[in-house]
């Protein structure tokens, strides 16, 4: 079986009749193939902190996580989100177990700023173990990473959900890394472009048509294909039958080396 690694916004995860509706596209494409699903969920960890008095900062789109905010940051993605997704999942029939990157050294990181490491909660990943996610996969189990994890010191970190998608899409040898995004995918002139090789995106780059922050997404997706990912896919999740219109380029953006 080949690995496909789905990485799910917060939004979406809040939705229970569209999770509904993906927990079945899910269950259908797992009979096929093996699955890693990698959330995310900032607009409900904001939400919390506004009403625990802990004001949110961001740094060029970035969240800045304090001491203080880590410890909401983790119950919220690592415990009302994961668990509400694995209870989905299970109601659909999926032997589905919530993770972190803390468990099982999936993935550790390091503070985004070396000056503040000890204030500034914010990481980015420094190495990938997918040994956990092997074992469960090879037991038929579902994986459901949420993005928090650690530094060397044990202390916890808040990575980017799209990083650690990429990161373990990279150490699975991911045959798709699906991007559910808020958008229909990628947007040259208002229009959907179906694919999108290495070539035709640094001359988009270039001449501007992909501009703000879809350059540094398409530069990772391609950093990923290099790599070892065999494609990235961007898309929006409409319903059910979502899941095999975008793998099948029917839906969304399709990004590969050649």
């Amino acid at each position: 079986m080949s690995a496909i690694t789905v990485k799910m916004g917060g939004s979406l995860a809040g939705k229970k009749e569209s999770m509904g509706e993906l927990a079945g596209d899910l269950a259908l494409l797992q009979r096929s193939r093996e699955c890693v699903l990698v959330h995310g969920g900032g607009a409900e960890v904001t939400a919390l902190s506004k009403r625990l008095g802990c004001s949110p900062f961001f740094e060029k789109g970035i969240r800045i996580t304090s001491v203080q905010e880590m410890d909401i940051v983790e119950m919220v993605l690592s415990g009302k989100i994961n668990k509400r997704l694995v209870r989905m999942l299970s109601s659909a029939g999926i032997n589905a177990v919530g993770v972190c990157g803390a468990d099982g050294g999936l993935f550790r990181g390091k503070s985004i700023s070396a000056e503040q490491a000890g204030s500034t909660r914010t990481g980015t990943i420094t190495g990938v173990c997918p040994a956990l996610l092997e074992l469960l996969l090879a037991r038929d189990y579902f994986p459901v990473v949420s993005s928090t994890s650690m530094d060397d010191t044990g202390e916890g970190l808040n990575i980017n959900a799209d990083e650690a998608a990429l990161e373990i899409a990279v150490s699975l040898q991911s045959e798709s890394l699906i991007f559910l995004s808020d958008i229909p995918g990628i947007l040259i002139g208002g229009e959907v472009l179906p694919t999108l090789n290495e070539g035709e995106a640094l001359r988009a780059i270039r001449e501007g048509s992909i501009s703000g922050g879809m350059i540094p997404k398409v530069k990772a997706a391609l950093s990923a294909l290099h790599r070892g990912v065999g494609e990235i896919v961007i898309g929006e999740y409409s319903g059910a039958g979502s899941l095999e219109l975008l793998l099948s380029g029917k839906l969304g953006t399709i990004i590969k080396l050649n």
